[in-house]
């Protein structure tokens, strides 16, 4: 009676239990044309949010760049875009405000199995706030590249919480380079899908 007892309770225990929910990271990029004389180009606005299904707050979080193909260089990456610290900010615990820098990354993210290539690392800077399990970042950068339609199978994102992480996908636009991550001419969104089939 004992034993029936106990498995009642734990299958109560069980059932009052809610799933474990999954983990989730998404981006939007869009662009404005610079107005100053003296910064001429495209500043992007980068918009992630993030939802790591778990207690771990947010590690970091990157932006995978050049995953299909490796046709771009590092260098082809660095001349299109205009990185300045900090990058943005994200929600953090407690209702602050959590500052980030971005580093682009030539040899991808050693902390997190599989993920190689060139991307931008964005990393908080945790002195007074962190980032929480959930939250909303925005970032800033340059481009002397007008926008161009983003191959969602080419971009994506990845965030690491603890010891482990997260694939999602980034939508919107993104400098037009003459290698990946996208093309250097303005094309439909069906022609630039087809050219990495």
């Amino acid at each position: 009676m004992k034993t029936l007892f106990m498995c009642l309770a734990l299958a109560a225990t069980l059932a009052a239990t809610p799933a474990a929910a999954a983990c989730s990271i998404s981006g939007n990029c869009t662009a404005v044309p610079n107005v100053a004389p003296a910064s001429a180009g495209w500043t992007y606005t980068l918009v992630v949010t993030w939802d790591t299904g778990t207690n771990y707050a947010l590690s970091h979080l990157d932006l995978l760049l050049d995953t299909v193909g490796a046709r771009c260089s590092c260098a082809d990456i660095a001349e299109g875009l205009v990185l300045a610290n900090p990058a943005g900010n994200s929600d953090g615990e407690g209702g602050c405000a959590v500052p980030y820098l971005v580093a682009l990354e030539c040899q991808g993210d050693p902390s997190i199995p599989g993920v190689g290539g060139i991307l931008l690392k964005f990393e908080p800077n945790e002195a007074d706030c962190q980032p929480g399990a959930t939250g909303t970042a925005t970032f800033t950068f340059g481009s002397p590249l007008p926008p161009v339609p983003v191959d969602e199978d080419i971009l994506s994102l990845v965030d690491k919480f603890s010891t482990q992480h997260c694939f999602g996908q980034l939508t919107g636009v993104f400098p037009g380079m003459a290698c990946n991550p996208v093309v250097d001419e303005p094309r439909a969104w069906g022609e630039v899908k087809g050219l990495y089939r």
